[in-house]
Formats: structure tokens, C-alpha cells, sequence
């Protein structure tokens, strides 16, 4: 089960939230790929412009390692089964991923990049939207740093475990930003060209810089854009809500 111990050790990671843990990474490189864009439906009229921007491409060498090393895999054993989410570091021992990765959780495991696994003492869900933060038993490779809430036409890349397979990294632009209510959010979410899929959730979104600029949260079902949730929306959600303990299995 999922202990309530540390707590303090989770207030003092929400006053990470807007500070840089972690070096930048390099431009990118000249070179960059097309993109496929869904077809859209009931957008804004700046979506054209969006659609047409050159997709970021991450440094290949060390942009990729610092995004590897940030994102976790995180497995969720319930009595509803076996769930799989991702999740990036805020410091050494804690990590923020979805409310929705951590709820329900009998035993929570968190994977780094290099194969190590450890384990999850203390979980807390956000009261607002759909957050939650974990401490965790052993020492995270890289902390994230935190860049300019995103905006329509920025570049930028998803980064997470798809389906709980290897870790991979979409690029995309921001196509918009809408009202969050229709979702349960209190404030704006952005929509993603980049691909997300079913265990993406709660993995980084990074600027160019490899900046943490989103979490990601869903999929828009009637457009098949990803769904994040932007660091100022994430700043007001914590600030106005706080957090609560992780919902018992069936009441999430």
C-alpha cells in the first residue's frame, strides 16, 4: 500500500514548480521532419499557421539523453490490475506525473532509464486537476527544469513510455489553447500535434530547449490531438487546490 509518510518532503517539491533543476540542451539541428497532422475539427482560425510551423527536433545526443533521463515509467498495481503511466523528476527523490497514473494504487513502482526500479513511499493527488506528485525510495537520475508556459505555433516534443514499451519522443507544434472545464481542468490545456498514446500520460513536454513546458494529460477523442497541461496552468491548479492523499482503488 501506499504510505502517507514524507509529506513534508512533498511540500517542499511544489516550490519547485517554475525553478530549473537541469542543464539546457543544445540547439537543434538544421535538419528537421515533416509532420502529419490529423483534420481538424471546430479549431481555431490560427490553426493553419500552426500546422505549418517546422516541427522542434531535440539535439539527437545530448537533448535525448537528458529527456531519457528525466522521464520515468511508472507501474500502478490496483485491484483493477496493472496500469502503466510516465512521470518526469522535480528533484533527487521526487516526481510529478497525472492524478489518474497514481489513483487506486495497491503498489506503486517507478523505472528510470538505466533499468533501476524503485520504490514509491509517499503519493499525493492533486485536489484541482489532473496532478499528482510521488517520493520516491532511491535517487532519480535528473531533475527537470522549467521553461515559459507554451503557446500556439511553439515547437515542441512528448516524451514517455507509450503503452509501457520503450521510451520514445514525438515532435509536434501547440496548435491552440482551450478552456480546460470540458475536461475537468480549471484553466487552459494546450493541444499537440506531437503523438500521444495510452501511457503517455503524465510524461514532460519540453521546448526546444528541452525545458519542461507541459505534462501531458489525454487525447482529444473528436480531433486525436494530444491534451497537456501547460506549467502556468499546472502553478494555478497547485496553488488554489493543494494536494490531497491517493484515492483507494474504485473511487478515483
Amino acid at each position: 500500500m501506499v504510505r502517507p509518510a514524507r509529506i513534508g518532503a512533498l511540500a517542499a517539491a511544489l516550490a519547485l514548480v517554475g525553478a530549473g533543476c537541469a542543464g539546457q540542451a543544445d540547439a537543434p539541428p538544421e535538419a528537421e521532419p515533416a509532420i502529419t497532422v490529423p483534420e481538424l475539427d471546430r479549431v481555431a482560425s490560427d490553426v493553419p499557421a500552426a500546422v505549418r510551423a517546422k516541427t522542434p527536433v531535440l539535439a539527437r545526443d545530448s537533448a535525448e539523453r537528458k529527456a531519457r533521463t528525466l522521464t520515468v515509467r511508472i507501474r500502478n498495481v490496483s485491484c483493477e490490475g496493472v496500469g502503466t503511466g510516465s512521470g518526469f523528476a522535480l528533484s533527487d527523490h521526487v516526481l510529478v506525473t497525472n492524478r489518474h497514473v497514481l489513483a487506486g494504487a495497491d503498489t506503486l513502482e517507478v523505472s528510470t532509464w538505466d533499468g533501476k526500479t524503485l520504490s514509491v513511499g509517499t503519493a499525493r493527488v492533486g485536489v484541482l486537476g489532473d496532478l499528482g506528485v510521488a517520493v520516491v525510495g532511491g535517487a532519480l537520475p535528473r531533475a527537470g527544469e522549467y521553461g515559459p508556459a507554451p503557446k500556439p505555433r511553439d515547437r515542441v516534443t512528448v516524451v514517455g513510455y507509450p503503452r509501457g514499451g520503450p521510451l520514445t519522443l514525438s515532435e509536434g507544434t501547440v496548435i491552440d489553447r482551450v478552456d480546460g472545464g470540458y475536461l475537468g481542468i480549471e484553466g487552459t490545456v494546450a493541444r499537440l500535434t506531437a503523438n500521444v498514446v495510452p501511457g503517455n500520460s503524465g510524461g514532460p513536454v519540453l521546448d526546444g530547449k528541452g525545458r519542461v513546458v507541459a505534462i501531458v494529460y489525454a487525447i482529444e477523442t473528436a480531433t486525436g490531438f494530444g491534451l497537456a497541461i501547460p506549467v502556468d496552468t499546472m502553478r494555478r491548479l497547485v496553488d488554489a487546490g493543494g494536494y490531497t492523499g491517493v484515492p483507494a482503488c474504485g473511487l478515483e
